[in-house]
């Protein structure tokens, strides 16, 4: 195996050249790997003190897809006749505007509300 050279490490800011070896921290290393994209939202938390203080939650698209299915799964769709016949023949059906900002009201709320504690019904 060869010695690394200043060359290895264009590209790399100092922390890699200072390690002599690549650190791999995204921003910092022409060789780390790109991280996933997230969401940050605010939470507001109990701190060590017993006070409310605000933090910062962070979701990945997956982690946010599992917290909006099931709320989504909560709005009900009721199909009239013509809709039912466009199904039958195998046609593609649209929603109403209504039902899409009901699946975007629920949606919405359930990022809001995602640190609340549910109560058992």
């Amino acid at each position: 195996m060869t010695a690394q050279t200043e060359q290895d490490f264009d590209g790399c800011h100092s922390a890699c050249r200072g390690k002599g070896a690549h650190t791999l921290i995204w921003g910092g290393c022409e060789h780390a790997a790109r991280p996933e994209p997230t969401v940050s939202m605010s939470v507001v938390y109990q701190d060590t003190d017993g006070q409310p203080s605000i933090g910062f939650d962070e979701y990945t698209v997956r982690q946010l897809a599992d917290l909006i299915e099931p709320a989504l799964r909560a709005v009900a769709i009721r199909l009239g006749p013509n809709a039912l016949a466009m199904l039958q023949r195998g046609e593609p059906v649209g929603l109403s505007g209504g039902e899409y900002a009901d699946l975007a009201r629920q949606a919405a709320h359930a990022i809001v509300h995602r640190n609340e504690q549910e109560t058992p019904a």
